[in-house]
């Protein structure tokens, strides 16, 4: 069973000697104690240098000459493109181009890509987007927020995962390795049915469940984990997802807080933006965020689902 840490309601009172500490002041200690953990600025790869403030999220390092993620093309779209995917895989300084790191008093707090609005509008993908360049923690939340003018890529869209959770959505989250059990996922997240796939298993990426009472897509006007997607394999879950429009996207959209930790995950490894074509050629399509816990050598491997997990 999963430990959770008990919140206790109220004000700091002192009642028979015994102090009873309020819901907020366990928060404020345990994001302090989380920050305390958070990797330097120090500790990034030689090459990485300030590249000045984004949006409203303050200051970021990056490295190379290209700040935004270079796109993969739009040769393939939808589930066929992880065939292409798994015969080319990344190496590593593939995985890092354009990765940035945002900075809140000399540690790392959050990490991210820019992606090119024009290639999201062109409908490109982009895979093997990797978070574990260094030790970090579990990410508590994800926005998605267009960056126009801030940039001389602009405008870009910057995806960026916070370590940090916002005062009253502290929970405690798993370390690396730790793959959370199906059987700890709430009731409400059912199997996404495919006839396509036998056992509703996904080649090359896992079997869906999501709440089949809300929206498959992720508006930008919704609130809380609505239209969360969690994957799973062997009796654990592998990935958590957010799918939304691409005409969202063009229309200059941004997502301000996506929660990622509803249930308790472990940190991120990599990620696939990957781009649906809509139900008619015409029409706009969509954008799957899948974000994987463990390396994606390992499941664009799989044709069936696999009796185990190979341990991190």
């Amino acid at each position: 069973m999963l430990r959770y840490t008990v919140w206790v309601v109220g004000t700091m009172l002192v009642c028979a000697g015994v102090w009873v500490v309020s819901a907020e002041s366990q928060s404020s200690g345990a994001i302090g104690s989380l920050r305390s953990s958070l990797p330097l600025v120090n500790d990034l790869p030689a090459g990485y240098r300030s590249v000045g403030m984004l949006g409203g999220h303050g200051e970021f390092y990056a490295a190379g000459m290209t700040r935004y993620r270079n796109h993969d093309g739009d040769a393939h779209h939808g589930l066929p493109a992880t065939v292409a995917w798994a015969t080319n895989p990344k190496d590593e300084p593939a995985r890092t181009q354009g990765v940035h790191y945002q900075i809140k008093d000399g540690r790392i707090t959050a990490a991210g890509y820019m992606v090119r609005q024009a290639d999201l509008v062109a409908g490109n993908s982009l895979y093997g987007l990797t978070l574990r360049e260094l030790d970090v923690p579990a990410a508590h939340r994800l926005t998605i927020e267009l960056l126009d003018g801030d940039t001389e890529e602009s405008p870009s869209y910057l995806f960026l995962w916070h370590f940090l959770p916002a005062p009253d959505q502290a929970r405690p989250m798993l370390q690396i390795g730790e793959l959370q059990l199906l059987a700890n996922l709430p009731r409400m997240f059912e199997v996404v049915r495919n006839e396509n796939h036998p056992d509703d298993f996904y080649p090359r990426m896992g079997r869906h469940r999501r709440d089949l009472s809300k929206t498959v897509n992720r508006y930008p006007t919704a609130t809380g984990s609505e239209s969360v997607w969690y994957g799973e394999a062997a009796g654990k879950l592998i990935f958590i997802e957010y799918i939304v429009s691409q005409q969202d996207l063009a229309d200059g959209a941004s997502w301000i807080d996506l929660p990622l930790n509803g249930v308790p995950i472990p940190p991120i490894d990599n990620v696939h933006i990957l781009h649906y074509n809509g139900a008619r050629p015409d029409a706009p399509g969509r954008y799957t965020v899948h974000m994987y816990f463990f390396p994606e050598t390992q499941y664009l491997s799989w044709e069936t689902e696999p009796l185990s997990l190979e341990t991190l």
